[in-house]
């Protein structure tokens, strides 16, 4: 078979120099910060922030070099190089204004922290050459729940990929890409939605070599919802959620025992109560939807699954021994054969999931 080629370059796009493997693992993870090593034959010049490039056909991957570390087999010097992902290259931290939420759209909004940290800054030397962003979405009326670092105040300092990228594909499917652009010497970054359709996946059937499936109980939590409209206390609306995780009006279906909360739902002059409550219930319910940790493993070139062709943030069914799981692609695990990770859920304890820091 033929080999990967491995290539480095540096921030500037001049390559360090280039070799091969014969073999290939790569991992990530939506929701974590993960890393990825590959040990080859020693290249000399090779430095943090390098770009890394691993390519065979069709198949790539590129990252960002975090450390390299030498050492010897057979006399011949070999070198491991450690890498993320190039989206990476967001992990910062931003002035984040409260009072921009809901403002414009969510993915506009991401793309000028981008470009004003990394594309506009003034200091020259934190601008990333090449780098380009793009929306292809947008997402109106949004909202993180990031507060004020002070009471009275409207800043906070958060983290741009855990407090606004990853939340924003959790919430509201949008995703941010990054593509490498050797040829050209740019950086492409995308953020758009991944859209809303949902692919079924039969877990049982013989294209998936193994499973596993961990579910998140939520039935002590709050699975009824009253609404009220601020202006007046006296138009409501009621929110249920249903065992499968899904939430709707209709009195059916019911998590037991109850557990309810009330809330005031303002809106603004021109906006309806009605729309102010569906938002209120995607808030408190949306992400439930997710907490679960499914684990598919398949062959690479599955026909059925078309794993190369996934994108985090698909919303998948997973049916598993006659019941329907709702999820979502959060990460993938690519060697021999693909592992398909899906949902907001982690069990290994060393994994350092990415969460919203808020004050």
């Amino acid at each position: 078979m033929k080999p990967y080629s491995v290539e480095i370059f540096r921030p500037d796009f001049t390559m360090v120099g280039n070799t091969n493997v014969n073999e290939v693992t790569y991992k990530e993870d939506y929701l974590a910060s993960d890393e990825n090593t590959i040990t080859v034959l020693a290249l000399p010049g090779i430095e943090k922030q390098d770009f890394i490039r691993i390519s065979r056909g069709s198949e790539e991957y590129a990252g960002v070099v975090t450390e390299i570390g030498y050492g010897t087999d057979r006399s011949k010097r070999l070198q491991t190089i450690s890498y993320k992902p190039l989206v990476e290259l967001l992990n910062t931290g931003i002035l984040f204004d409260v009072n921009a939420q809901g403002q414009g759209t969510l993915e506009d909004f991401i793309c000028d922290r981008i470009r004003e940290t990394f594309i506009e800054n003034p200091d020259t030397l934190q601008n990333i050459s090449g780098l380009s962003v793009a929306v292809t979405s947008g997402t109106p009326d949004w909202s993180l729940h990031i507060t004020p670092a002070e009471s009275g105040g409207h800043y906070n300092i958060v983290n741009l990929m855990d407090s606004v990228i990853v939340p924003a594909m959790q919430k509201y499917g949008i995703l941010v890409k990054a593509a490498l652009d050797i040829q050209n010497r740019e950086i492409h970054i995308t953020v758009g939605q991944t859209g809303d359709s949902v692919l079924t996946i039969e877990a049982d059937l013989p294209n998936i070599i193994k499973k596993s499936v961990t579910i998140k109980q939520v039935s002590a939590d709050i699975n009824k919802l009253v609404l009220y409209d601020a202006a007046d206390y006296v138009a409501t609306r009621t929110y249920y959620l249903h065992p499968d995780l899904g939430y709707d009006t209709y009195d059916r279906d019911r998590i037991t025992p109850a557990v309810c909360e009330l809330q005031a739902v303002q809106h603004e002059e021109g906006s309806s109560f009605e729309s102010a409550a569906i938002r209120a219930a995607h808030d408190k319910f949306s992400g439930l939807a997710y907490s679960n940790l499914i684990e598919l493993t398949m062959a690479n070139d599955d026909g059925l699954v078309k794993p190369e062709q996934m994108e985090f943030g698909q919303q998948v069914e997973i049916i598993s021994d006659g019941v329907a799981y709702r999820s979502i692609l959060t990460g993938r695990e690519r060697g021999k054969n693909t592992k398909l990770v899906f949902g907001t859920v982690r069990l290994d304890l060393t994994k350092i999931l990415r969460r919203s820091g808020n004050g």
